[in-house]
């Protein structure tokens, strides 16, 4: 009976063994233009990654991207992501073709699933890449999304200040949870 209880104990830790987590990922995006170029930070993506299963979620509060200019803060938030509406991007996904993570050393990935921004939900696949040390996952992701594919509206006077296809690129310490 005193083996079962010490069974028991560790169980949710072994269960939670393969689960890494942050709240403090970086999203960097980029606006590329001859006329501006216009880019934000957050620093507040929430990341979870599950390498038993190969799901992967992460979502960022629009809020808090934060830009050069104040100015610009607004306008995104009020015209262009209506944030008060669409308060969060989210992407929900499984690592295709996935094996067991390495103890050292990075591994490209490939993530399917859904992108939602802008309450716009599109399924498409992520390029990645995994790094695995000690406790830590470290997440790299870079990727292109479409002001189109997510209905956000550029009005036509700032048409040509603001990319069709916005760069975006995420950083993420994971730690094992």
């Amino acid at each position: 009976m005193k083996h079962i209880l010490l069974l028991l104990a560790f169980l949710p830790a072994a269960i939670f063994a393969q689960q890494f987590v942050t709240r403090e990922g970086n999203v960097h995006f980029l606006s590329e233009t001859p006329i501006e170029d216009i880019e934000a930070t957050s620093s507040e993506a929430s990341v979870i990654l599950d390498l038993e299963t190969g799901r992967v979620a992460v979502q960022v509060p629009i809020l808090s991207f934060h830009f050069e200019k104040a100015l610009m803060e607004e306008h995104f938030n009020e015209n262009y992501m209506e944030s008060g509406t669409y308060p969060k991007a989210k992407f929900t996904g499984t690592l295709r073709d996935f094996g067991a993570l390495p103890e050292s050393g990075a591994v490209e990935v490939m993530v399917d699933g859904s992108f939602e921004v802008h309450g716009v939900s599109v399924d498409r696949p992520f390029n990645g890449t995994l790094e695995r040390k000690g406790d830590e996952v470290m997440l790299i992701c870079r990727f292109d999304v479409r002001t189109e594919d997510h209905e956000i509206p550029i009005p036509a006077v700032v048409r040509d200040n603001i990319a069709e296809v916005i760069a975006v690129d995420i950083k993420a310490s994971l730690v094992a949870r």
